[in-house]
């Protein structure tokens, strides 16, 4: 009897150790996924830009919703770059790049190591997506331009008070989804219809300016500084939209433009604006985030507008912003919804396993 007794409580130890190993299988995903199938995508961008944290801490949020597990890679310059994105790709089914410079820059290089590798690339914007990505949820930076330049307008001439001017943000119903054909080939990505390829035919739109812009009838001669970080194809049809526009409105008679490119320094930025301020221009233009930040420490006078900058609240540390910066600087941001461009892994199928 002792013996069946015992050969009993062998089996059943034996069945519960069999059952505790399967939990542990089965219980090992990740809480924020909620066991799904979807695989990590890596936020990839530089620590020292603050939009781009920003937008990757809310992309975060928004791919958690559709059940992705995330995890940031953020890297201090152009020096660690790759060393970073090596361990990104070595970890990650797929990366997102935020509308980051130093990743704009980089472009190429963030391709030539993802690219080999399989890995497929998100980007926050046109630019970066046809130098590094697969797909984005794209905006006109031209049209950026013309929005930013009507707001000039309004300080210049009908003397609006810039410090009470909301931020205008991207128009949804104007974005358009891109992809790059040959990348998303190599990877084997079959991208639905609703997509546009980049540098395709579709793609393919002339700039124009607004029919219904206001003409100046006045006398005088508005100088206007512009400093744009680095040259870059988002950033220069942000400045050539505000140019434009501003010399239809203006007339060209009475609009002299100072377009100066810091290389991508921002130490340069400073000094180029410095150089606005002793010259007493009318309005600064900073295109991106870097510029209006040395703009801003420049002066507290001279209306400033920003544009291609993402979050104001972020580049300007204010707190409780609502939209308006309360001093002398308005402008235009660039930020393209996140939940929509997080929404592209889903719709290309990407990380899914």
């Amino acid at each position: 009897m002792k013996k069946i007794v015992k050969r009993l409580l062998a089996a059943c130890l034996t069945v519960a150790l069999v059952a505790a190993v399967f939990a542990g299988c089965s219980g090992g995903k990740d809480s924020k996924n909620g066991g799904s199938d979807a695989a990590t995508i890596g936020l990839f961008y530089c620590s020292a830009e603050a939009n781009s944290k920003y937008q990757v801490e809310k992309i975060s949020e928004e791919l958690s919703k559709l059940g992705y597990e995330t995890k940031e890679y953020s890297f201090a310059d152009s020096n660690d770059l790759a060393t970073v994105l090596n361990t990104a790709v070595s970890e990650c089914k797929a990366i997102y790049v935020p509308t980051d410079n130093t990743c704009a820059s980089n472009a190429e290089l963030i391709n030539n190591i993802c690219e080999p590798k399989g890995i497929p690339v998100i980007a926050g914007e046109e630019g970066i997506c046809e130098g590094c990505g697969v797909a984005t949820l794209s905006i006109s930076y031209y049209d950026l331009g013309v929005v930013t330049g009507k707001m000039a307008y309004e300080v210049l001439v009908n003397g609006a008070d810039i410090k009470t001017m909301d931020i205008s943000y991207v128009d949804a119903s104007t974005l358009v989804k891109k992809y790059v054909s040959d990348r998303a080939d190599k990877l084997g990505i079959k991208v639905p219809e609703g997509f546009v390829a980049i540098g395709g035919d579709a793609a393919v739109a002339e700039n124009k300016l607004p029919s219904d812009l206001p003409s100046y009838t006045g006398d005088k001669v508005f100088n206007i500084g512009i400093c744009q970080l680095v040259q870059h194809p988002a950033l220069d049809a942000a400045t050539q939209g505000f140019m434009d526009s501003l010399t239809q409105m203006l007339g060209k008679d009475h609009v002299k433009f100072d377009n100066q490119n810091a290389s991508g320094d921002s130490a340069t930025c400073a000094t180029i604006v410095n150089q606005f301020v002793s010259k007493n221009v009318d309005l600064i233009l900073a295109n991106a985030t870097p510029a209006l930040q040395a703009a801003v420490s420049a002066t507290q006078t001279i209306p400033i507008l920003g544009t291609s900058v993402t979050e104001y609240g972020v580049a300007l540390d204010i707190k409780d912003f609502d939209g308006k910066t309360g001093i002398n600087v308005s402008g235009t941001s660039d930020l393209a919804p996140l939940d929509q461009q997080a929404a592209l892994f889903e719709e290309l199928n990407i990380a899914k396993g």
